[in-house]
């Protein structure tokens, strides 16, 4: 199949942010904030992967890719105990491949899954990303053009996997970006599946029946620290303190609960009431920041329903709920006085996936 164009949106934490890592709830929804990833027919006799934003090009064989799947997939995936600083598996695996482009080496592990695994075709292929995803403020970038490129290439060939498959496929790209084999389990479920989504250890991804939707708007303070920086911080937290920290955990958690509950009821006055909570409960973890404290009450204070911190937190972006495109207005006026950066958006019920039916 020729000219195959998908578009992945990107997603915003409403609840949940750090205790899942600990084995809590998260609830994300996917925004109409998009990469595309444009697929064509060619000639070469290899798969020619250009990342126009970076203006990066690259072509893999075959047989570059089969050996690139070889290597991947026997890595040791061993989880690291504490203290043990020793390389990882996806660090040596990455080490080992300095020929290939740190930014282009996450795709073209994707296509030597896709290829060796599923007998998915993707020699012969010519596949453009571009991305509309701001780069380092918390909107998973990396994983919704991995999405993208993984949904692409699969529609190209007419092939059909399942939705588990996909996703872990398309994680691929977070686990080498980020160098951690979790990498993209929050943020590739919404943008796949999209509308709202949860994710906790037990259950995995799930895709909730909530058809509701809700305007948002994006509070942007500038850059943001690592998340790795940002988990460090509550892992020493937790450390030093581990039954106040499990507690604030437990509170997090229960706010997911009651975000999903009133998602379903309709109710969007209480689902802002638990943003904001799960907002103070991340500021007594340690993740928020002066800015965007100061982003959440100017929200708060000019009509917002709720506000919160979104993703890793030091930095970076917050979301508002608001009630309507006045209130909106307000808020984002309210944030360009202070320097910061407001935009409206809501959730888009259409993930990637949808390119698929």
């Amino acid at each position: 199949m020729a000219n195959v164009e998908v578009k992945a949106p990107s997603n915003i934490k409403i609840s949940g942010e750090h205790s899942v890592v600990y084995g809590g709830p998260c609830l994300s929804a996917a925004i109409p904030i998009y990469a595309t990833a444009s697929v064509k027919d060619n000639s070469t006799g290899e798969l020619d992967i250009f990342l126009s934003d970076l203006d990066l090009r690259a072509s893999f064989n075959d047989q570059t890719l089969r050996a690139l799947h070889a290597e991947y997939s026997k890595r040791d995936v061993t989880p690291k105990r504490v203290g043990d600083t020793s390389p990882t598996g996806l660090a040596k695996f990455i080490a080992n491949h300095k020929e290939i482009a740190k930014d282009m080496l996450p795709y073209a592990v994707i296509a030597s899954r896709l290829l060796v695994e599923h007998d998915v075709s993707v020699i012969n292929k010519e596949i453009i990303i571009h991305s509309d995803v701001p780069i380092g403020k918390g909107y998973a970038s990396s994983a919704v053009c991995a999405t993208s490129f993984t949904v692409a290439l699969i529609k190209s060939a007419m092939k059909i996997l399942d939705d588990p498959t996909i996703i872990d496929i398309s994680r691929d790209g977070e686990r080498i970006a980020h160098q951690i084999e979790t990498g993209g389990r929050l943020d590739v479920g919404p943008i796949y599946l999209g509308g709202y989504v949860t994710y906790d250890h037990d259950n995995g991804t799930k895709q909730q029946s909530i058809s509701a939707q809700i305007k948002v708007v994006i509070l942007d303070v500038g850059e943001k620290p690592p998340t790795a920086v940002q988990l460090a911080k509550v892992r020493d937290r937790r450390a030093s303190d581990p039954e106040d920290t499990d507690m604030i955990f437990g509170e997090i958690d229960a706010c997911v609960l009651q975000c999903v509950s009133a998602l379903k009821n309709g109710d969007i006055e209480q689902l802002g009431k638990q943003m904001s909570r799960n907002h103070e409960l991340l500021k007594k973890l340690g993740v928020s920041s002066d800015k965007l404290d100061l982003a959440v009450n100017l929200a708060v204070s000019n009509g917002a329903y709720g506000a919160k911190l979104c993703g890793g937190g030091g930095g970076g972006m917050g979301i508002a709920l608001v009630k309507d495109d006045v209130t909106a207005k307000k808020v984002i006026n309210a944030l360009k006085e202070h320097g910061f950066i407001g935009f409206e958006t809501s959730v888009t019920l259409n993930g990637a996936k949808h390119y698929l039916k």
